[in-house]
């Protein structure tokens, strides 16, 4: 009887910790600093550097990059594939003044590159696959952690603490 008991309770932990696994979600968002140490300039290795950089890692959709530079000595522009490969900076679909801190709220390649005089034609453009994540709902909403104003309805911008 006493065997009867404990088994019954060793079922009973082992079922309240399986719900509770289901229940916690089953990805975070990752952040990465965009160029790790480098941040975001123009590199040293050309276009090269970021590819690589990007190359590295596995995006999902809710994960954040930062933007590291210094506001008025360079930019962040948001760009078609085509400016992207044309290195056109003229009108970009989105473009911060300030260093940017994005969450990616679907699955896409995103293109990025400086609007300043030959950044781009000199390396500084990245472009970056988030794929879908296991935990994606139809229609995702921010964190209350994480402060923002609407860039599409596929980017998130938000202010770093």
């Amino acid at each position: 009887m006493n065997n009867i008991i404990v088994n019954n309770a060793m079922l009973l932990v082992i079922a309240a910790v399986a719900a509770s696994v289901m229940m916690l979600p089953t990805a975070e968002a990752a952040l990465y600093t965009v160029g790790d140490d480098l941040g975001w300039t123009i590199p040293p290795g050309g276009a090269a550097t970021y590819a690589a950089w990007a190359a590295k890692h596995s995006f999902v959709v809710k994960d954040i990059l930062v933007f590291n530079f210094s506001a008025g000595e360079d930019d962040l522009a948001v760009v078609t594939k085509e400016d992207f490969d044309a290195c056109n900076t003229t009108e970009p679909l989105y473009e911060f003044q300030e260093p940017a801190t994005l969450q990616f709220l679907a699955s896409d390649t995103f293109y990025f590159t400086s609007t300043l005089a030959g950044h781009c034609s000199k390396g500084q453009k990245l472009a970056v696959y988030f794929a879908p994540s296991s935990t994606d709902s139809p229609s995702p909403s921010p964190t209350s952690s994480f402060p923002h104003k609407f860039v599409s309805q596929k980017i998130m911008q938000g202010t770093r603490t």
